[in-house]
């Protein structure tokens, strides 16, 4: 399993940051440059709900249909996890409150996770069958500018 992490300390409050997210249907598009489209097909945000959505990064298209697998949120921080129609992909997006604000963190992770025979798929997966989707420097890089885009936008408002 591959897993890519990219976090980014926000001066804003975690509740601002938590609707911010859970409202994607109409942030998504604003959030990146990249952004194509996003739809909560079965109409929300909660666990069992299903997402789609579409980037195009770098000339690479990825159109990515899945559900929300966990959705928690408390005083101290919040995480809502996503899992790709294949069980292939998992995105989180967690934060922690901090005095200042909060700390956000993205977590991508691909692949499977059994030992042995998921290497072996894994590798044929990702080096073979979709290697040109499967750049992990460029998937890094837009998570990482994910991060600084929604700082600026929670901070200034500026898209």
């Amino acid at each position: 399993m591959i897993t890519l992490k990219d976090s980014v300390t926000i001066n804003t409050t975690l509740e601002k940051l938590y609707n911010w997210l859970i409202n994607l249907d109409e942030n998504f598009v604003k959030w990146h440059p990249n952004y194509v489209k996003f739809e909560k097909l079965t109409g929300s945000m909660d666990v069992g709900d299903w997402i789609y959505f579409e980037e195009n990064v770098n000339g690479t298209i990825y159109k990515i249909k899945g559900k929300i697998t966990r959705k928690e949120i408390n005083k101290n921080g919040f995480r809502v996890d996503f899992k790709t129609n294949s069980g292939l992909g998992h995105i989180t997006f967690m934060a922690e409150a901090t005095e200042s604000g909060c700390v956000f963190t993205h977590i991508e992770s691909f692949g499977l996770e059994t030992p042995i025979i998921g290497n072996i798929i894994n590798f044929i997966i990702f080096r073979v069958l979709v290697r040109k989707k499967a750049n992990w420097d460029l998937i890094s890089q837009d998570m990482k500018e994910d991060n600084v885009n929604l700082k600026r936008i929670l901070e200034t408002g500026q898209y």
